[in-house]
């Protein structure tokens, strides 16, 4: 399967599936932000959270924490009911850091680069289902559509 039918696959696959969030046990949900938590403290400069998006590419980013030791991530669309507010910034910073570390970019076929990395800070199985769902499908239903999702959500597919 190329690039191209893989995002496509899943982009589609995002726009079909209702959301799963509410199959989620509260001890799950937990895990999953605890988990989050836990991989924010891995990142070894300053996280700035801000208005507006930071920067461009992943070389604006690679520029600023080369040159001023921090890193800075928005505060936009921070709306989401699996990682409720300071988390969901919380889990941007741990996932741009990667962006930094990998020198991947922000496109889908970078966002799947960073899964990949990303997923070791979680636990196998439904964490990493759920990981899948924030990172990759996401992504690709962005890129494909030109415009992230309405409405975030969680699909469960255990398909990556």
């Amino acid at each position: 399967m190329t690039n191209e039918q893989y995002i496509r696959k899943n982009a589609l696959t995002y726009s079909r599936y209702k959301d799963n969030f509410d199959t989620l046990k509260p001890w799950e949900i937990q895990q999953f932000q605890d988990e989050t938590e836990q991989s924010f403290t891995c990142i070894p400069i300053k996280v700035d959270f801000v208005e507006g998006q930071p920067y461009a590419n992943h070389i604006e980013l690679t520029n600023d924490i080369k040159l001023n030791k921090r890193m800075r991530v928005s505060t936009d669309f921070n709306d989401s009911k699996l990682l409720p507010n300071d988390l969901n910034l919380k889990f941007r910073a741990a996932h741009d850091w990667l962006h930094y570390t990998l020198q991947a970019p922000f496109d889908a076929v970078g966002e799947i680069k960073v899964f990949k990395y990303q997923k070791a800070h979680y636990s196998k199985g439904l964490m990493q289902d759920i990981l899948f769902s924030e990172v990759v499908l996401q992504a690709c239903f962005a890129e494909y559509f030109g415009n992230f999702a309405p409405t975030q959500k969680v699909i469960l597919l255990n398909s990556y």
